[in-house]
């Protein structure tokens, strides 16, 4: 007993020490600051360049807004909760793979609305069903370390304000809107042949869209391409009628500055897409610039429903541990490796034997008992049943005789039945039949052992009646 109180002692306190080197040891991490080299665009981050004050924003004003933490494919799953508008914002902590693109295109093509605000988003997400590419300009300066997102002066340093091309949905209320010097633009080209596969375009005939020049709507539509991969879900008659109409369609731009432009919509299928390029005009740092936060609650709810954020994306998928996540970093991780570690070398020396064998113990062969559970052992082995009810029954008959006043070896078993029954106020027939089975299975009549264990079952209840109980000198012999 004492070995293992010190072999307990010992553990306790190796644990003790390596929990405070651990703590010792540790050193917080900083946390990162925000940056446009490598930003954060989550609904949870609180920073610049997060949307936090978007999400609160929306929330507060009575709109449905939800942060998305399941993969694309959820999106085409039927459902109320199946969202109407679904918002990509920034570069992404995980890449988007080519089915999840697929899915995405997918769910936009049977009628949802596809919000992307980014300045170089995947060129698969910014396409369209009617006529017309969509490229993106990226000529302007990339930003660099020293440059901190929260500082609005240096953001927008030596950029103009953007206006409104024209009166839509999208600029309604807007007089001017806030980008950054690192916003990108966008460009339109026209497919010159659509027959062409080779996906050659004319750029003199839709050249690029900028506030003091706008594409002409009433040009006629060149034929329309094949139709992407995307669409080989949807009915051939309702896809031939959709790209009918959308080619009678052309991207629309909403909002340009005299070098860029930053807002357009155009469709894919029976839904669309609408793609900003800037993430600084609706992120924490800037959306409180002229009248950014209007043109971000125009876009978004422009159209009923649910309005989903994609956090999948940034790193808060359903499948993530968030019990890991919450104490990763911390010294507690390391503890708890160590910790099992030292449970798991317990178990292991407990079952392992570091000592010479030691010899089987011996059975105590003094017991008193161990003659009756022997002879009980070799009858139920033989089946010898008779023979165990004969054991039973005299030695009944015998205590039964001495308590009633009665000769064990003379009196018949009808009159010790009658005796009974009046001492222990029994029914005397069912005794004597009692009595009568046990002395026919005696004299040799076959049995069973359901019989012999219902027999000896009344017996003991009839011991019971007349207060035989077995003291314990009687059981144990002493």
């Amino acid at each position: 007993m004492r070995q293992k109180f010190l072999i307990f002692t010992a553990l306790i306190f190796l644990t003790v020490v390596l929990v405070g080197l651990n703590a010792a040891s540790y050193v917080q991490k900083e946390k990162t600051p925000d940056s446009e080299v490598n930003p954060n665009r989550s609904t949870y981050n609180t920073g610049a360049t997060g949307t936090r004050a978007l999400y609160d924003l929306l929330a507060e004003t009575g709109r449905k807004v939800s942060r998305w933490q399941q993969p694309p494919s959820a999106l085409l799953a039927e459902g109320a909760s199946k969202p109407q508008t679904f918002v990509i914002v920034g570069k992404t902590r995980r890449e988007f793979d080519e089915k999840e693109i697929e899915q995405i295109m997918r769910w936009v093509s049977g009628g949802g609305k596809l919000v992307i605000i980014d300045r170089e988003p995947p060129e698969e997400l910014i396409k369209t069903t009617a006529s017309w590419n969509i490229k993106t300009d990226t000529e302007s300066e990339p930003p660099f370390f020293n440059f901190d997102p929260a500082d609005q002066k240096q953001m927008t340093e030596k950029t103009n304000a953007a206006k409104p091309t024209q009166p839509t949905v999208y600029t309604n209320r807007i007089n001017a809107v806030q980008p950054s010097r690192f916003a990108s633009s966008i460009n339109f080209q026209r497919f010159a042949d659509a027959g062409n596969l080779t996906n050659t375009y004319q750029d003199s005939v839709a050249p690029k869209i900028s506030a003091d020049e706008d594409y002409d709507e009433d040009t006629p539509p060149l034929p329309k391409p094949a139709p992407s991969g995307y669409e080989t879900n949807v009915n051939t008659t309702s896809a031939n009628k959709s790209n009918e109409k959308n080619s009678s369609l052309a991207p629309v731009a909403h909002l340009a500055n005299n070098e860029k432009t930053l807002l357009a919509d155009f469709p894919f299928g029976s839904g669309e897409i609408v793609f900003l390029t800037d993430p600084y005009i609706i992120s924490n740092g800037g959306i409180n610039l002229v009248d950014n936060a209007q043109l971000a609650i125009n876009i978004l709810d422009s159209r009923e429903g649910l309005v989903a954020f994609d956090e999948f994306h940034q790193g808060y998928g359903a499948g993530e541990n968030r019990l890991l996540g919450y104490f990763a970093g911390t010294p507690l991780v390391a503890i708890s490796l160590q910790f099992a570690a030292l449970v798991g070398l317990i178990l292991f020396s407990q079952s392992r034997r570091f000592a010479r064998p030691l010899p089987e113990s011996d059975p105590n062969r003094l017991s008193k008992l161990e003659y009756v559970s022997a002879m009980a052992e070799l009858q139920q082995r033989t089946k010898a049943y008779d023979l165990a009810i004969e054991n039973i029954y005299t030695d009944f008959r015998r205590r039964t005789a001495r308590l009633v006043g009665a000769d064990n070896f003379t009196t018949s078993h009808v009159d010790l039945a009658r005796l009974i029954a009046e001492r222990a106020q029994l029914n005397h027939a069912e005794i004597e039949d009692l009595m009568f089975k046990c002395e026919d299975i005696i004299r040799g009549e076959p049995t069973n052992k359901r019989e012999v264990l219902n027999l000896t079952s009344h017996l003991r209840e009839v011991e019971e009646k007349l207060g035989l109980k077995r003291a314990k000198k009687q059981i144990f012999g002493k």
